[in-house]
C-alpha cells in the first residue's frame, strides 16, 4: 500500500545519486525527449495519470541555453524535466523557496496537475518565470 499520494515511480524512472542508467538502454528521460521532439508544436501534453491537459509543445522554453535537464534533489532523487515558458494546466503551490533551487537566483514552488494533484514538477521565479515538468508524469493525447 502506498501511504502517500503521490503514485509510486515506475522502476527505473527515479535512481539513487550516483546510479546512472546503462548508456545503451534507452532511459524514461531519453524515450520521453524522443517523443516530444517529433510532436506538433499545437500538441497538448497531459498528466500521465489523469489524461488533464497541462501544457502544448509550443510553450516550451529553454533555460540555461537548454530546454531540458536532469537534477537530483537532496535526497538524492534524479529528476529530467522540460523547461516551459506556462502550462495552464498546473496548479502551483507552497510558499516560494529558494532552498535547495537547481537555479541560482530563482525561488521555487510545487506544480501539480489542476485535475488529480500529481506532482508535475516545479515553477520556478526569477529573472524570468518558467516551469520545470517531469517529461514522463506528461503524455500526448491517445
Amino acid at each position: 500500500m502506498n501511504p502517500s499520494p503521490w503514485p509510486r515511480p515506475s522502476p527505473g524512472v527515479w535512481r539513487l545519486k550516483g546510479s546512472p542508467a546503462a548508456p545503451a538502454e534507452a532511459t524514461p528521460a531519453s524515450q520521453a525527449e524522443e517523443k516530444a521532439e517529433s510532436r506538433a508544436p499545437e500538441t497538448p501534453l497531459c498528466c500521465a495519470r489523469c489524461g488533464h491537459v497541462i501544457t502544448r509543445e509550443r510553450d516550451r522554453t529553454t533555460v540555461n541555453g537548454r530546454y531540458t535537464h536532469t537534477r537530483v534533489n537532496p535526497s538524492g532523487f534524479v529528476f529530467h524535466f522540460g523547461c516551459f515558458a506556462r502550462a495552464e494546466g498546473c496548479l502551483v503551490i507552497g510558499p516560494p523557496t529558494a532552498e535547495a533551487s537547481w537555479f541560482p537566483g530563482f525561488v521555487w514552488e510545487y506544480a501539480m496537475c489542476a485535475a488529480c494533484k500529481t506532482h508535475l514538477g516545479w515553477a520556478f521565479h526569477g529573472e524570468s518565470d518558467f516551469l520545470g515538468l517531469v517529461l514522463d508524469r506528461l503524455t500526448a493525447p491517445s
